[in-house]
């Protein structure tokens, strides 16, 4: 199967921080090499989606949502298109959702027991495999002490390291899975350890439950997880777990972060996927963690010999369109907003200053009160994005401290010397960016305001874009870029 694009349901009935979590470790693992694409249900039951997919990821939430939306023709197009060949990766109602049966929490108030139709893995998933859950909080979860069979990924030894096999994973409302007695279909990659009790008698014990299980489906394969393997130490906070058996679950996964990044990569691997090496590397400071590439600021300078008249009439111009006051504190960055599209903090550099703006830029994952409710039809809404704008003078361009994989003085200085004209009059320049053809054509504002012939360059693009809905996979060292040219005739043919 030759597809680039990992495709995450994001329907009604998923979490939306689990989503958010989900996003940024998927973007971190395979964001390389793969288009990471958020999808509604439309997608599955009208496009032709499964031509150019590789992975589909369930992820957590609420699994009835996703029988209402996805039972029928949908569920029949993805069983087929795993069968022949394609990856699905269920994580906790992701995998309840796969399996042939779901049980959660019979003979209570949250019961949900009945049989599913992906029934990749051929038993029922039992829930939770913890008491204790809520819908509402994180009561319920904790750092599991799950243990991994490193025999079961059919991946080199030398992945693992010095690893030990008991890993601290995150666990909220998951289940276990339990196979059928002729299942010769499925094997455990990891279990939880023996103080899993039966939803059915809480009293009841089960030893060696499994909680990470791959199942062979056809030519495919499918991988359900009743553990949050994408949650890292850095997205949750100490305060939110002050229950006596998930007080210290923050710091347990931090300190057992590099060994969880190297269980997903060998997950990736076990599924014939190519993650990112980087992404399971030692963390030299343990309170630190590997992190996905995040947004960095866009610095804009005067490609062409201008004048300092002319320069500074290009800047005024986009500085004047920043009249609100900067609601956010930008690592102590004093920013005027220019509202469009995406809130756009626009900072003048200053002659000398050798570190103007912080070296990365990433907004806080938004709490679900932040995002606005899902239809059936769409794609789950993003938050309302934030960008950085830094104006450079020509005395005023970022060296390699602000800019360390890109050289702009040489770049700038190569143009100049090449006498650019209208093509590269202006050179934007961001380490990481979601798109450079989305941030102009969606900023209609700013886009309004930049000198034409404006080239925007980014080292990586995360939500890269192609023709029509096609993802642009942008990886290190391609050279990538989007101009602004303006159609002489633009009020007769606009482009």
């Amino acid at each position: 199967m030759s597809g680039l694009n990992v495709l995450v349901y994001s329907g009604p009935g998923v979490s939306l921080n689990g989503r958010a979590y989900l996003l940024r470790t998927l973007r971190q693992f395979l964001g390389h090499r793969y288009a990471i694409i958020p999808i509604g249900a439309d997608t599955l039951r009208a496009e032709p989606w499964e031509t150019k997919a590789v992975l589909l990821v369930m992820p957590g939430g609420r699994d009835m949502p996703y029988m209402a939306e996805l039972n029928g023709p949908v569920n029949t197009r993805i069983r087929a298109w795993v069968a022949s060949g394609g990856r699905y990766l269920g994580i906790c109602a992701g995998g309840y959702y796969g399996s042939a049966r779901c049980e959660f929490e019979p003979g209570t108030d949250k019961q949900v027991v009945g049989d599913r139709e992906l029934a990749f893995f051929p038993g029922t998933c039992m829930g939770c495999a913890y008491e204790g859950f809520n819908y509402k909080s994180e009561e319920g979860a904790r750092a599991v002490e799950a243990i991994v069979d490193r025999s079961a990924f059919g991946v080199a030894e030398s992945l693992w390291r010095d690893d030990p096999t008991k890993i601290r994973i995150h666990y909220n409302g998951g289940g276990y899975f339990v196979p059928r007695a002729d299942d010769n279909s499925t094997r455990v990659l990891v279990r939880y350890p023996d103080d899993v009790t039966d939803p059915h008698d809480r009293l009841h014990r089960i030893k060696d439950a499994a909680a990470i299980v791959s199942c062979e489906v056809g030519r495919g394969i499918a991988v359900l997880s009743g553990l949050h393997i994408e949650y890292a130490w850095d997205f949750l906070a100490a305060s939110s777990y002050t229950q006596p058996h998930n007080r210290g679950l923050v710091a347990l996964m931090r300190a057992h972060d590099t060994f969880r990044r190297r269980l997903v990569g060998a997950m990736f691997l076990h599924m014939g996927l190519s993650p990112d090496p980087s992404a399971m590397a030692d963390c030299a400071d343990p309170s630190h963690s590997v992190r996905a590439p995040t947004v960095t600021p866009v610095f804009m300078a005067p490609a062409r010999a201008t004048g300092v008249a002319a320069v500074a009439s290009a800047m005024y111009a986009l500085t004047a369109m920043a009249t609100h006051q900067g609601e956010y504190n930008i690592d102590g960055v004093k920013d005027m907003v220019l509202q469009d599209a995406e809130d756009i903090h626009v900072v003048t550099a200053q002659t000398g200053d050798r570190r103007r703006v912080c070296a990365s830029y990433e907004h806080a994952v938004l709490t679900p009160d932040d995002v606005g409710p899902v239809s059936a039809t769409d794609e789950m809404p993003e938050s309302r994005l934030h960008s950085m704008l830094v104006l450079c003078a020509n005395d005023a361009l970022p060296d390699e401290h602000e800019t360390p994989r890109f050289d702009m003085r040489a770049a700038i200085k190569y143009m100049r010397e090449t006498r650019a004209h209208t093509a590269g009059s202006w050179l934007m320049y961001a380490d990481t960016t979601r798109s450079t053809q989305t941030f102009l054509e969606r900023n209609a504002r700013l886009a309004s305001h930049l000198p034409d012939g404006t080239v925007h360059v980014a080292t990586m693009q995360l939500n890269g874009r192609g023709r029509g809905r096609n993802a642009w996979i942008s990886p290190v060292g391609c050279l990538q870029f989007t101009m602004l040219i303006r159609h002489t005739q633009r009020k007769q043919a606009p482009v």
